[in-house]
Formats: structure tokens, sequence, C-alpha cells
């Protein structure tokens, strides 16, 4: 087992200023029209979603913002190994400030007790009146009742502003909740990974020089390569990959194994 360092990302990422473009709300019958403000908070929030990326599996990679009379008194994002959520960060950044206050968060809040206690139930506690979240999380734990205990206390809740952008972000989590795999993207080879999985992936594969698969992972602030002498095949590399909990998996295109994932239909984008 080898351990390669990796410099920390930093906690206080810049936030670009722009709304969310048009074309990532969804113009369903949850949200009809979302203002140049929701907009702006919702983008927010994305961003600080983006910068987690790779960093929190096996949980999504979600951003949450506390906003009272127009400014924002609270941020969170997932953070590093997916706990705390992104929700409880914020609103305990925010603390009484939270109280009339509105909240943006890039998916729907959890509703379960797991290894913490639901989200839903800190966002109730703490006296938030609306909620706007970007997209309903697929989990069978959750699947729009976080929504509904919400609703159940009182809270206006909007989905779908920033919809398209969330969902590209929270792809490879989606797809393993729908297929037990993680996302996987073939690369050009040019790309510099040796010791490291590049930004906003959970981990790569690869064919070791005895012609065994491989996996680098990463695991807080370092990386973990992990032998794999039983999985001989692309497809039980994955089923694997999915039940340790990774969402996204890159692959480069020079390497065996990515040729052997495409003639199975095993791809989701050859470049990213």
């Amino acid at each position: 087992m080898r351990r390669t360092e990796m410099t920390p990302q930093d906690s206080s990422p810049a936030v670009d200023a722009m709304g969310v473009s048009r074309s990532c709300i969804d113009r369903g019958d949850l949200v009809d029209k979302a203002d140049d403000d929701h907009a702006r908070w919702m983008h927010e929030a994305l961003t600080l979603a983006r910068t987690m990326q790779g960093l929190v599996w096996p949980n999504p990679a979600v951003g949450c913002i506390v906003v009272n009379d127009g400014l924002a008194v609270g941020r969170g994002r997932t953070q590093i190994g997916g706990r705390p959520h992104a929700e409880r960060v914020a609103l305990e950044n925010a603390k009484e400030r939270a109280q009339g206050a509105t909240l943006y968060v890039t998916l729907e809040p959890c509703c379960h007790w797991g290894k913490t206690p639901p989200c839903t139930d800190a966002i109730i506690a703490a006296g938030v009146t609306a909620v706007f979240a970007a997209l309903q999380d697929p989990d069978a734990r959750v699947n729009g009742e976080g929504f509904a205990t919400l609703r159940r206390a009182g809270i206006d809740v909007n989905v779908g502003l920033g919809a398209d952008m969330a969902a590209h972000i929270v792809r490879g989590f989606f797809k393993r909740i729908a297929t037990g795999r993680p996302f996987v993207s073939v690369v050009p080879s040019t790309i510099e990974s040796r010791g490291r999985v590049p930004s906003t992936y959970d981990g790569a594969a690869f064919t070791g020089e005895n012609g065994s698969l491989r996996l680098l992972l990463r695991a807080g602030n370092t990386f973990r390569e992990i032998e794999l002498m039983s999985i001989r095949q692309a497809e039980h590399l994955l089923t694997y990959c999915g039940r340790i909990g990774l969402t996204t998996l890159l692959v480069m295109d020079s390497d065996p194994l990515a040729r052997h994932l495409r003639d199975a239909g095993l791809v989701d984008s050859c470049s990213d």
C-alpha cells in the first residue's frame, strides 16, 4: 500500500458573482421563475459543492448558503469523507442568524438517521422559513421525504433552481444509486496522474505491470493504491468500486482497461 501526500484544498474558495444561467433552471411545475437574487445564491452554493468533488465519497458533494435579510450568514459544503453535511456546516456558521432565513442547497436535505442526525431536523430547529433546493435526492432513504418533512414543518420549499449544474456535480452519486457502479470517464493519457487522482475524481483504475487491475483512491488528504488480484473483468471492477462507495472513476485511454470498458458499454464519458 502506498500513500502520496496531497495539498489540502483552500477552505475559502473564490466565488463567482454571476448568477446561474437560465439553462440551469428546471422550468417544470416546481419552479416557474427564479429572480436574480435566488439564482445568485444558488450559484454560490453550487460553487461550494464543486470544490469538494472527489473528496467526499461515498456521499455527494453538496453546497449550502444561509441567507437572512439579503446577506449570507452561513456557508457550508460537505466535508472531506462525506461528513458533516453541507447544511449542518452552514447552519453552525449562521447560528441564531438562521432564524427566519432562507437556505439554498444543491441537493435535497437528508431526513434519515445514519452516522449523523437528519439535516431536516437541524433546518427546522434553526428556524429557517424557506428552502431552495436544486435537486431531489434519489437515495431511497430520502427521495422526496426530506422536502415533505420540511413542508410539514411549515417551511416553504422550492425545487429546481440550478438543477442542470447540480446534476453534473452529483452525476457519479446518482449513477451509483441507480446502477451500483460509479460514473466512468476515459480521458487522454496526456493528463498527468501518476501517484495521484486528478481533481473531481474519487479514484483512478489502471492495469499494473503484472497485468492486475489496480485502484488509486482518494483518502482525505492522501492517496491509497490497492491491487485487485482477484478481479479480472471490467464489470467486476466497477461493481467492486460501487460497493466501496466510489462515485466517479477515471481511466486513461491508453490503458487496456479502457478498451475493455468500452467494449462492455461501461464508459460514461470519453472526455471531461
